[in-house]
């Protein structure tokens, strides 16, 4: 926000040089970041944060000047003669939308000439970078940096039906804005139209067709509020950007429509030699309800570790112009000022307080005590796996939680249910939050294949939003995806909950894939009686090969991790390890083999290891070949022959009953 110094001092009275009053204004929040000389005047570039759009106007900054030197803000003159015509019998105003537009204002000026504005007008607006225009143009430009709130003047003989309708924009609609840029209108934006077309985009932009021009006799000054939102998303899907728009979309003072109205058209009436006709078509929703807050003493002193009298706070907010309802000894209720929408707490008036007392005023101590925090469970297991997945050559991604509807994002791992859609999206074509995180990797995996980067292999750690009866369940998952094959990356998954210490048998469990996976290379894994993810291999869609990928429960791991170390003396005695390669049906799993030898319970017995899977002349129709390693090893004694040919029959035995497996013959 560019501010002339020259200006400033017309509304409040101080003796401070331009460095001077730069260093104050920093110290109560509003950072200046450049200084200029310009003629006999200093452009002030105050850096004003999002939550302060009051000091989006020379009379806010004033404010917070009086506040600092003790002086009074010296408001602008609105007075005006006006005709005996009113305004309604030339106008006709209607708001189908209030909640879009809350605040809405006409009046109108007609005789005017359109000419060159003052020279001193002229001077203010060059000194904060605003071209001038014409003496209208410049008037509503000149108000807008003056209050905060935009206006806008439309050339009345150009209303079609001499007619003021605010309303959302109809299919098939378009508009030349003032600046020349052509835009299709949509049914979520909001628009000000005549009898027959949009004249403007509320909030933004006025039309071309019914600007101001030198050969304009009679306009009408509009005044409003808008809802913010409305004026963001509009902005951003027609990329067209204003002062207008930068205001309301932090939104205007809902109590200054009126002065700002009434200022412009005192300027038009005293430089523009215009006649204002009588009254003001103003229509809106309903009055402002100024917040009411206490503050504790008490309290204050307490956050701010040091001791105001209640005098003192009492008069710091009266400077801010926070009418004082009533005080005691021990708090003070306070009314806020209808331009200070973001104060609405106590911690908010303790923080105008600290910002005018100056917090160069709060003492600190010379010593600060650190104290070193323990990390938690769940910090140490998203730690373990980032280094875990990186050190074998893994990028972390990083993906947006709000996502489109097509049918590849509205995958859902976790849940039957729908997805949870925003009621209030800031683009409409991301209108939901993810269910999971897959989608956002195949996504990223197509990005990078199309900027030359053929093999990828990324995870990331985030959460999915899954409905819940009021508010969505927030699960946090670990998606990797490689271009790699099935079983590596099932192996890598075993090795990363090895690494966590996690010691639960898995079970790949037959997964019909969903839209994401081969339904033949694809499983459901389960930990223990839980489901930990889901893996497969991805269907075809832009890939020039399938990669593979992976959907974790983090949660999950967390709560199965173990980093407790645990010893054990290595037996010395040497292992026994015997191939086995057994025929069963082609529906059984490894899962089930493996559970069904271990269920043998052969005490000496120290690894399982699956090696080979094999389907030929050999082997039967509808059955497969299984080949896999067994370990025995015992801690006391060198087994011999004999007992492990016991302990080879009782696995067989076990998988025959159990699984009608055959050993298989050379």
């Amino acid at each position: 926000m560019k501010i002339s110094y020259n200006w400033l001092k017309e509304y409040v009275n101080f003796y401070l040089l331009p460095q001077e009053l730069s260093d104050k204004l920093t110290n109560t929040g509003l950072v200046v970041a450049d200084i200029q000389s310009v003629e006999d005047d200093f452009c002030i570039d105050v850096e004003v944060t999002s939550n302060r759009p009051d000091c989006l106007g020379v009379i806010g900054i004033a404010r917070e000047v009086a506040a600092v030197v003790g002086a009074s803000v010296q408001y602008p003159k609105t007075n005006y003669t006006s005709t005996d015509i009113e305004v309604s019998k030339l106008i006709s105003i209607a708001v189908e939308e209030p909640i879009l537009c809350p605040h809405y204002t006409a009046r109108i000026v007609r005789h005017i000439t359109v000419k060159p504005s003052p020279e001193w007008m002229q001077k203010r607006l060059k000194c904060i970078g605003l071209r001038p225009v014409n003496n209208i143009v410049d008037i509503t430009n000149y108000v807008m940096m003056e209050t905060g709130q935009p206006l806008h003047a439309f050339d009345l003989d150009k209303l079609s039906d001499k007619k003021i309708i605010v309303r959302r924009a109809k299919s098939g609609e378009e508009i030349v804005a003032i600046n020349g840029a052509r835009r299709a209108l949509f049914h979520d934006m909001l628009v000000i139209a005549d009898g027959k077309r949009p004249v403007a985009i509320a909030g933004i932009m006025g039309g071309k067709d019914t600007e101001v021009s030198e050969s304009t006799r009679h306009i009408l000054l509009e005044c409003a509020q808008f809802e913010p939102r409305q004026v963001r998303r509009t902005s951003k899907a027609t990329g067209i950007a204003s002062d207008s728009s930068y205001r309301f979309e932090r939104g205007i003072d809902p109590e200054g429509v009126e002065l700002a109205s009434k200022r412009a058209v005192k300027l038009i009436n005293d430089y523009a030699e215009g006649e204002v006709a009588h009254g003001v078509n103003d229509i809106r929703s309903g009055r402002y309800e100024k917040k009411r807050i206490t503050l504790r003493i008490e309290r204050l002193n307490k956050v701010l570790g040091l001791e105001i009298k209640r005098d003192v706070a009492s008069d710091i907010l009266k400077r801010l112009q926070f009418n004082i309802l009533n005080e005691v000894d021990t708090f003070i209720d306070v009314e806020v000022p209808s331009y200070r929408g973001e104060v609405y707490r106590e911690i908010d008036l303790i923080e105008e307080v600290a910002r005018i007392y100056g917090y160069n005023n709060i003492p600190t101590k010379t010593s600060i005590s650190v104290r070193g925090s323990v990390k938690s469970k769940y910090e140490i297991v998203e730690d373990s796996v980032r280094h875990f997945l990186t050190g074998i050559g893994f990028y972390e991604a990083k993906t947006f939680s709000i996502v489109d509807t097509s049918p590849l994002q509205s995958v859902n791992l976790w849940s039957d249910r729908a997805g949870v859609d925003i009621a209030n999206p800031l683009r409409q074509e991301e209108s939901r939050l993810r269910t999971c995180l897959l989608p956002s990797l195949i996504r990223t995996r197509i990005y990078n294949m199309h900027h030359g980067v053929e093999q990828a292999r990324i995870f990331e750690i985030a959460k999915v939003y899954l409905a819940g009866e009021k508010l969505p369940e927030e699960k946090t998952c670990l998606s990797i995806l490689a271009d790699i094959d099935f079983l590596t990356l099932k192996g890598i998954v075993e090795s990363l909950l090895a690494s966590l210490g996690i010691t639960s048998k898995c079970e790949w469990m037959a997964f019909d894939g969903s839209i994401l996976f081969k339904a033949d290379k694809s499983a459901k894994i389960q930990l223990g009686n839980n489901i930990l993810g889901y893996i497969g291999e991805v269907k075809e869609l832009e890939f020039k090969t399938s990669p593979c990928m992976v959907e974790l429960d983090l949660d999950l791991l967390v709560k199965m991790s173990n980093f407790s170390k645990y010893f054990q003396m290595l037996s010395q005695y040497p292992p026994v390890l015997r191939d086995l390669a057994i025929i069963v049906d082609e529906e059984v799993t490894w899962a089930s083999i493996e559970k069904c030898i271990l269920a043998a319970n052969i005490s000496f017995m120290t690894a399982i290891n699956f090696f080979d899977i094999y389907y030929g002349k050999q082997i039967p129709s509808g059955k497969k070949s299984i080949a896999f390693n067994l370990c025995f090893q015992a801690f006391d004694r060198t087994l011999k022959s004999e007992e492990v040919d016991v302990a080879q029959q009782m696995i067989l035995d076990s998988l025959y009953k159990t699984l009608g497996a055959e050993l298989r013959k050379q």
